[in-house]
């Protein structure tokens, strides 16, 4: 059990470490870069900070409560896409996007922390992803974060 907890702890530090990683990207990333498509025809280093941001706010934040406070909770399948569409500003300082983003995390790993053992187990399901616990869902978490970090970093080596 006790690997477990260590796991989860590893976990939580691995999610709020994706933002200060972010925050050292964001301070070196150039000015002229943010708006300039990592590689041709691929995104901008800023129209993913607003992706991570929006997956954020509009997924993890608003999902992961519901997880525990409703018994298996059937989760709704986010089109980002077409959030994106209707959502996305360039206009939008990279900072404020990552202030923005840094603030929704630490609320969420400051939940995450006083969850009890078992809360980390409550099931959801997703109509893509299938049924899966808590865990699970914040590992996913880890993932995108981390792939989206990568994404940006990339613009750093141009």
């Amino acid at each position: 059990m006790e690997e477990l907890f260590a796991y989860r702890a590893d976990l939580l530090t691995a999610l709020g470490g994706v933002v200060d990683e972010l925050s050292n990207v964001v301070a070196n990333l150039p000015p002229s870069t943010w708006l300039q498509p990592i590689h041709p025809g691929s995104r901008t280093p800023h129209y993913i900070l607003f992706h991570l941001r929006e997956l954020e706010a509009q997924v993890f934040a608003r999902q992961l409560p519901r997880i525990l406070s409703e018994a298996r909770p059937e989760l709704p399948v986010f089109n980002d896409a077409a959030w994106m569409e209707g959502h996305y500003r360039a206009e939008e300082p990279a900072s404020s996007l990552l202030e923005e983003l840094a603030k929704l995390r630490q609320q969420e790993l400051a939940w995450l922390r006083s969850l009890p053992p078992a809360g980390w187990s409550s099931p959801a399901r997703h109509p893509w992803w299938g049924e899966h616990t808590l865990q699970w869902w914040v590992e996913l978490q880890v993932e995108y974060s981390y792939q989206h970090l990568k994404e940006i970093s990339s613009a750093l080596k141009l």
